[in-house]
């Protein structure tokens, strides 16, 4: 997921801390399949799922993908709600090395933009969640990789290989 689309990619995190709706979404889709544009978010709209969880409904090949690995879909949603400046910090690692590789860069469908490291900001946790380590187990990178679709109408979401994707493997220990 780190090479989707910023805004899909927070969709996802989101909707990954409740693998639970993320499942009932992929099953009610199946049972829906007539369901198209204004009808699908309609009936949509009547379930009780949280707003990420619904909104993936209009990506139906990520929602399969979610939750056709509900193990991974739960490890994402309690590392993204325990931790979540590790979670970006990695999903910008990620981005580094796909465009470092030469994978990564803008084409017909995505845009992609590289900047200098943002401005930290002061993250302050909702008091549900609070950071489970003091400092990032990921620091964060150097720069900042923005991926955005070229028509804001249409989202592209691509598929990679990730042996491929990211140049060198990195080396077990």
């Amino acid at each position: 997921i780190a090479l989707y689309p910023d805004k899909l990619v927070a969709q996802v995190l989101a909707g990954a801390t409740y693998p639970d709706q993320v499942s009932a979404a992929e099953v009610w889709l199946g049972q829906n399949p007539g369901l198209q544009k204004a009808a699908l978010v309609s009936a949509v709209n009547t379930q009780s799922w949280d707003p990420s969880v619904k909104s993936l409904t209009e990506f139906p090949n990520v929602l399969a993908q979610l939750a056709g690995n509900i193990p991974w879909t739960t490890a994402l949603g309690k590392a993204y709600y325990n931790d979540p400046s590790d979670v970006l910090n990695a999903i910008q690692v990620m981005r580094g090395r796909a465009v470092k590789a030469g994978s990564l860069k803008t084409s017909q469908q995505l845009k992609v933009q590289v900047a200098a490291k943002p401005v930290s900001t002061a993250y302050t946790a909702s008091d549900a969640a609070t950071p489970l380590y003091s400092n990032p187990v990921i620091a964060p990178p150097e720069q900042f990789i923005q991926i955005e679709p070229t028509q804001v109408a249409t989202v592209y979401v691509p598929q990679y290989d990730p042996a491929v994707v990211y140049g060198t493997p990195v080396p077990l220990y």
